[in-house]
């Protein structure tokens, strides 16, 4: 498949164009206004990569860790090693620890951790910068709800029409919904209240 777009972040922000109505004739009208919405949707584009990206848990935003033993005394909080690019916890078991991340490092209170899934600077670093390797992972899906983020964005600096951006927010909040039932996480494990 020939890939058209230079960066996933220009794919992302041709959708919004039509998301708009660049397409539409609406935006055609004024060449001052495609530029106005060029502008803020590069000026917007990496925060609504950014949202989408911890908005799901999608399968290439995520690193695992599993099976932690805390040899610290009762009471204190061990430092998992050999992270320190964590940007969100999506998922831990037991799901009954005490737990905070700090610096991108995360820490836990008990005597094991089984399992964790975290969100990852580092993969989203990878996104950013346009790693061929790691952009061939990223689905469709992530493309459109980035876009439908972005819009939603900068629609009512575009147009000052409250109903055409709530109606834009309303789309990208249904997009999200579905998107994550489809990329969800599903983790059991058994005796997973045990500290």
């Amino acid at each position: 498949m020939k890939d058209k777009f230079k960066t996933m972040k220009q794919e992302i922000i041709r959708k919004a164009l039509v998301l708009l109505g660049s397409n539409s004739g609406a935006l055609q009208n004024s060449g001052s206004k495609i530029s106005k919405a060029e502008n803020l949707c590069e000026e917007f584009v990496t925060a609504a990569i950014e949202e989408t990206f911890i908005a799901v848990k999608w399968p290439f935003a995520l690193k695992r860790v599993d099976n932690v033993e805390s040899d610290i005394e009762a009471g204190k909080f061990k430092e998992i090693e050999g992270v320190d690019d964590c940007m969100k916890v999506a998922v831990i078991a037991p799901s009954n620890l005490e737990w905070y991340v700090e610096a991108g490092r995360i820490y836990f209170k008990g005597r094991k951790l089984d399992s964790l899934f975290y969100y990852s600077k580092r993969n989203l670093e990878h996104l950013l910068n346009n790693d061929k390797a790691y952009v061939r992972q990223v689905p469709e899906s992530f493309k459109l709800l980035s876009s439908l983020s972005l819009v939603s964005q900068i629609s009512f600096a575009m147009y000052s029409d409250s109903l055409f951006a709530d109606g834009l927010k309303k789309q990208y909040l249904i997009k999200l919904d579905e998107v994550r039932r489809i990329y969800s996480v599903d983790y059991n494990l058994v005796n997973s209240g045990t500290l």
